[in-house]
């Protein structure tokens, strides 16, 4: 398919990034909401408003802001990160023969981790 399309594996995995990103995040929550409207006919709505072009306007781009949709997928990278370091350890103190079934439960870990880091990069904020 990639072939076909003439998609760059680079754009390939970003794309897969960002799948992975949203459906931990807006999707999901996007699920609640939807279920709320219709099991508890609970609507949540908001009103859109414009505001003025302006220079100090671009300047929020680069401030931080915390929202609740944060909060799954920084969720799952700390308990990768704790689950790969929990993992080890116990590996070591166990022996040689727990480490054959660890590395499909590293595996999966790794994965998770590597499809958050833009996210997880992001939340880390521009450092210099």
């Amino acid at each position: 398919e990639l072939r076909w399309s003439g998609v760059a594996i680079e754009d390939w995995w970003r794309n897969e990034q960002f799948w992975v990103i949203g459906g931990v995040s807006a999707h999901l929550f996007a699920v609640f909401q939807g279920l709320l409207k219709v099991l508890a006919g609970v609507d949540t709505n908001f009103t859109v408003t414009a505001k003025a072009a302006d220079d100090a306007e671009f300047g929020e781009l680069y401030l931080f802001k915390w929202t609740t949709l944060l909060i799954p997928p920084t969720t799952l990278i700390i308990l990768n990160i704790v689950g790969v370091v929990a993992g080890v350890s116990d590996a070591i103190n166990s022996g040689s023969g727990s480490w054959g079934p660890l590395f499909g439960k590293l595996f999966f870990a790794f994965w998770v981790i590597v499809h958050l880091y833009p996210f997880l990069k992001g939340l880390m904020g521009k450092q210099n």
